[in-house]
This record gives structure tokens, C-alpha cells and sequence, in this order.
């Protein structure tokens, strides 16, 4: 596939320019392009380099933001609060049958753990009722298979829930999906927003936003190596979907202030005893968060912490500590693991981009934010990768009110290939998705950068394939090996 020239972008006038190429920004560009408008995605790197690839991997049900902020009592005092997230829980799990439906070959199946204990911070009952509640009336055919069993059935039936310290009163047993590939699905929706009709522009800077006689101006820089220029594109609306860096787009921002507040997530790579295999758990830690065991292939990860985090999320790293705190919350939850860091294969963190009410950080909802002193700049905050159809449909929805409706009506999810290893679908890939650098080929195009060596045993020989089909001299070749090895370690922490 020809890289369009940025100039060559300049000559058209674009309905909307999407900012941002993770889940939320493919998302809206496959709804926008859909929809009949005529849409430009761009991305200063390439497709779902972010906060996209560096999720928990869990497709969740919805059940946890049930729970309410304040004392139980409180509940029947305070309807529409509950009602509120009611219909956020419900609006998730419809979310998630979409995906199950449409992304099978995306998702894995596994079985998870929830401990009860005396003492806990909700009632067992409480638990039970909305895991019950959402499967009854929002499921869609997708169900949760939400079971209470002794401490003694689950150990029968699980080495995982066997080993848990700590007396336990009963257990919850249920099913859940998880991300087979994170960074594949953002291309997959990127590249079915281009059968769509969208133009994909990666490795484009977005270094200023301007209104000028009723038309957005988007300044756009080549970031791709061996290339240089900039390009002023016009469009009618611009849509921000740059997740936790909205705020920090040159332009793109309203009167509103600040839209997000980061929340950084760490995740840790262990490997588990090998009947562990393929079994998950969520639990609270011992400061009363969220704290999970998650499957991955051979393998497990932990985690998380949540620390609300101000500094650029491109400069977020994981701290030692907090390596620390995960691994002492595992131990106290499986006292015989005994792990240390000579168990850790490697650990990541993400940032995700908490929407902001009245300056305060909400867990919901979803938004997408126009402002009436800057017509047609929307902004879509408070998503996941779970969500991120629904997010580009509330930002199309926002163009719409805006533009005006086209009358087209979006099609079924259309773009299913990539990953396999044959050497004519390599080519494929390499021609065809906006491949640009060897760590985008390595890592969002095939599995290997989710590999437990993380792409690096088959870097040296897929880079010589991508060295011969995209034209790269022998010093191109060697720069792009250095820069995946750069990359990988900025993601993926050794210790």
C-alpha cells in the first residue's frame, strides 16, 4: 500500500479528521466512515500504540460499577444514583455481547474466582444479586454462568481457589472473556473503517488545531522515518479522541478545562503453577481495590495498582513499589507462592483517561464533549477498549448533530485477517496495513509481541521479510531492529 503524501491530504476538504488511531479513535472513524462522512484518521505513531496495548485484557461484565461510593444505607435514598449505574452496568454487558458476537476469534473463555470472606466490603447476597441482575436482563445470549459454591467444591475443582489463605465462607464462580490480541482488534477496526471509505494517515503529528472562517485547520507532521514535511488539512469537524493526551492536543481542547484525569494501571507477568493454567481470580487487595489474577497462555499477570497520575502518560513508567505492592498482595492472597521479582517476566503500565464532572474524576460515563465556543470539536473521554464501539458511536452521533445525517447506515464488523505466519500472508500485512516500522509489524500485526519473549526471538528474521518488501536498505534494517529493541523495553519492563 502507497503512503499518501501529507500534502496530497491537504488538497481535500475531510467532514471529520479523527485525532488518535487507539480503539476509541478506529472506533468513531469506522462509525463516521460508515455513516457516509468523509473521514481522516490520523496518529502521531501507528495504530493502538497507547493505553490500547497496554489494557488488563479483560473484557469485564459490568457487575463491579454497580457497587456503590457511599454507605449501603444510603441505597434506597438515593434512586437515580443507582438507577445511573444501573443502566452504565447494563450499557457494558450489551458491550460486551457485541463483541462476543462479532470478535469471537478475538477473545478467550476462561473461569474465575471471586473469594468471599467474613467481613467483606459487600454483602455476598449484594454480589450475587447483581451478578444475577445482569445476567438476567442485559446478558444478550452472552451469559456470566454466575455460580456460589462451598470453599471445598471450588477447591475440588480448582488448584487455584485451593490454594487461597485465609478462611473462606464461600465462592463465586463465573465465565469471562479476555483479549486474545488487544493491539489487532484497534487494527482490525482501522481497517475496516478504510473498507468504509476512511483514509488512514499514522505517524502524523497533530501539532495545532485552529478555527478559521467557519473550517478546522489541522496542522499535521510527517513522523514517519526517512520522510519530512507538513500539511494544513481542512475539515468540517475534528474528532479528539486521543484518550488520556486529549488535553494536551494542541487545540483541541474547549472551554471546559481539563476533560481527563489519568489513572495509571500496573501489570505484572508471572508464571503461576501450571494447574493454574487458563483460571482467573478478582479480589480486593488489602487496601480494599480491585486486585486480579489473570491468564495469559502459560503464563498469569497481576495487578493492578490505580494511582491517579498528572505527568505526560508518555513518561509514566513502573516503579519498583509498586512491583513490590502487587507481588505482596499476591502473597497474601496465596501465602505458599512465596514470589519475588525473580518470578517476574516482565511488567507494563497503562494510563486511562478518567473523564472529569465539575473537576472531579467519575468512573462514568462515557463522554463525548462538544462545546458551543468550538463548533464541531468533539471529544470522547472516560473509555476502554470494552466500550470503544460505543464511544465512536456517541462521537458520530455528535457529528451528526452537527453535519447533519448522510442516510448510510453502518455495516458488520468486515476485517478478520492477520496473524498467520504464512509467508504470502506476511507480505500481505506488510503491503496492505499500514505497516511503517518493524515494532508495528512485530507487535499490532501479529502476535509475537504478546510471545513471552515479546517478539524479540523472531525480530532479526522478520525484519529481513519486511527489509525485502517494503524496500528498506541494510542500515534502515539495522535501525529498525534497534528501535523495536527501544521500544519493547519502554513497554515491557525487565527486571
Amino acid at each position: 500500500m502507497t503512503r499518501s503524501l501529507l500534502h496530497s491530504l491537504a488538497r481535500e476538504m475531510w467532514d471529520v479528521v479523527v485525532v488518535g488511531a487507539g480503539a476509541v479513535g478506529c472506533a468513531a472513524a469506522r462509525e463516521l466512515a460508515g455513516r457516509g462522512f468523509k473521514t481522516l484518521l490520523v496518529d502521531r505513531g501507528d495504530i493502538g500504540t497507547g493505553t490500547s496495548s497496554r489494557s488488563s485484557r479483560m473484557l469485564y461484565s459490568g457487575v463491579g460499577y454497580m457497587a456503590p461510593g457511599f454507605p449501603l444505607w444510603q441505597i434506597p435514598f438515593r434512586p437515580v444514583e443507582m438507577m445511573r449505574r444501573f443502566l452504565y452496568a447494563r450499557n457494558i454487558m450489551h458491550c460486551r455481547a457485541e463483541l462476543v458476537a462479532d470478535l469471537p476469534h478475538r477473545l478467550t473463555k476462561h473461569r474465575f474466582h471471586y473469594p468471599f470472606r467474613e467481613g467483606d466490603r459487600y454483602p455476598h447476597w449484594l454480589v450475587g444479586f447483581g451478578f444475577h441482575l445482569m445476567e438476567t436482563v442485559a446478558s444478550r445470549n452472552v451469559p456470566l454462568a454466575y455460580r456460589k459454591i462451598s470453599p471445598m467444591q471450588a477447591a475440588n475443582e480448582s488448584e487455584l481457589v485451593a490454594c487461597l489463605g485465609g478462611p473462606l465462607s464461600s465462592v463465586g464462580v463465573f465465565e469471562e472473556y479476555m483479549y486474545a490480541w488487544p493491539e489487532r482488534i484497534c487494527v482490525d477496526t482501522a481497517l475496516d473503517a478504510e473498507q468504509r471509505g476512511a483514509t488512514i494517515r499514522t505517524y502524523s503529528t497533530v501539532t495545532a488545531i485552529e478555527r478559521r472562517n467557519s473550517v478546522w485547520e489541522v496542522t499535521l507532521d510527517e513522523q514517519a522515518p526517512e520522510l519530512d514535511g507538513r500539511a494544513i488539512v481542512k475539515a468540517r469537524t475534528v474528532v479528539n479522541a486521543a484518550g488520556p493526551w486529549v488535553d494536551r492536543v494542541s487545540g483541541g481542547g474547549g472551554s471546559e478545562g481539563k476533560r481527563v484525569i489519568g489513572k495509571k494501571g500496573v501489570n505484572v507477568m508471572v508464571r503461576l503453577p501450571d494447574a493454574w493454567r487458563g483460571q482467573g481470580l478478582e479480589a480486593f487487595s488489602s487496601k480494599g481495590e480491585t486486585f486480579y489474577v489473570f491468564p495469559w497462555g502459560d503464563f498469569h499477570f497481576i495487578g493492578p495498582t490505580e494511582t491517579v497520575v498528572s505527568e505526560n502518560p508518555d513518561d509514566v513508567r513502573v516503579l519498583e513499589s509498586e512491583i513490590d505492592y502487587i507481588l505482596g498482595e499476591a502473597n497474601l492472597l496465596f501465602p505458599e507462592l512465596r514470589l519475588t521479582r525473580r518470578d517476574v517476566q516482565h511488567c507494563w503500565c497503562g494510563v486511562r483517561p478518567m473523564s472529569t464532572l465539575d473537576g472531579q474524576t467519575v468512573s462514568l460515563p462515557v463522554r463525548a464533549i462538544t462545546d458551543p465556543k468550538t463548533p464541531g470539536l468533539v471529544t470522547v473521554t472516560g473509555s476502554y477498549i470494552m466500550m470503544h464501539r460505543h464511544a465512536g458511536r456517541l462521537a458520530a452521533k455528535s457529528v451528526e448533530t452537527f453535519l447533519g445525517a448522510r442516510g448510510k447506515r453502518p455495516k458488520g464488523m468486515l476485517y478478520r485477517s492477520g496473524g498467520s505466519a504464512e509467508a504470502k500472508d506476511l507480505e500481505r500485512i506488510l503491503r496492505e496495513e499500514h505497516v511503517v516500522r518493524l515494532a508495528d509489524f512485530i507487535r499490532r500485526r501479529l502476535p509475537d509481541g504478546l510471545d513471552p519473549s515479546l517478539g524479540l526471538d523472531r525480530a532479526e528474521a522478520l525484519s529481513r521479510i519486511a527489509a525485502r518488501v517494503l524496500g528498506w536498505s541494510e542500515s534502515r534494517r539495522q535501525d529498525e531492529l534497534q528501535h523495536f529493541l527501544k521500544d519493547t523495553a519502554t513497554v515491557y519492563q525487565r527486571l
